[in-house]
């Protein structure tokens, strides 16, 4: 009986975050999920500046990386330009919450 196994969803990289750091759990929360609702290959990832600019590395699925705290409006752009993709974004505290306030709030709207 198999109790854990790596998601499909991430590629066989060591990641470059520190110990203890909530990036990887993260990661590996939304491959799981991209892979549990047969996703992957219609999934678009945007990271953007800070310590998730590396995730590009990490998803086995398509990614863009994003300006600081521009990620909301590429990950808007992206789906209405490819309707049939699941976006996703992955953005700090700093980019979604400080320098992203107004992105998010229209990404919203």
């Amino acid at each position: 009986m198999i109790v854990f196994e790596k998601s499909k969803g991430l590629t066989d990289v060591r990641t470059h975050y520190c110990p203890g750091c909530m990036h990887g759990t993260s990661q590996r929360i939304i491959a799981e999920c991209l892979e549990e609702l047969n996703v992957l290959d219609r999934a678009v990832g945007i990271a953007s500046v800070g310590c998730s600019v590396l995730a590009y590395k990490y998803f086995n699925c398509d990614m863009q990386q994003a300006a600081h705290g521009r990620a909301p409006a590429v990950a808007t752009g992206i789906k209405r330009a490819v309707s049939d993709s699941v976006v996703f974004t992955l953005q700090g505290d700093g980019d979604l919450a400080a320098i992203g306030t107004a992105e998010i709030i229209h990404a919203a709207a």
